[in-house]
């Protein structure tokens, strides 16, 4: 987990890949994440991609630092 604060939209919305490099983890890592229900993502309704919202990954940030 990096030390430095995410500078990401609240609002945005962040791939899997975006959001690990924003965190300093491995994407694996936030896939586990979302299947234990830790981290809150939504898909994208014209790929069914999920993305997880800024807002997200601040919280996530938060709870660890």
């Amino acid at each position: 987990m990096t030390n430095k604060r995410p500078s990401v939209s609240l609002d945005g919305r962040y791939s899997m890949t975006e959001t690990a490099g924003f965190l300093g983890v491995d994407r694996r890592t936030i896939f586990r994440w979302r299947q234990s229900g830790y981290v809150k993502s939504r898909k994208f309704k014209h790929c069914n991609r999920p993305f997880i919202l800024g807002r997200d990954i601040i919280r996530i940030y938060n709870t660890w630092n």
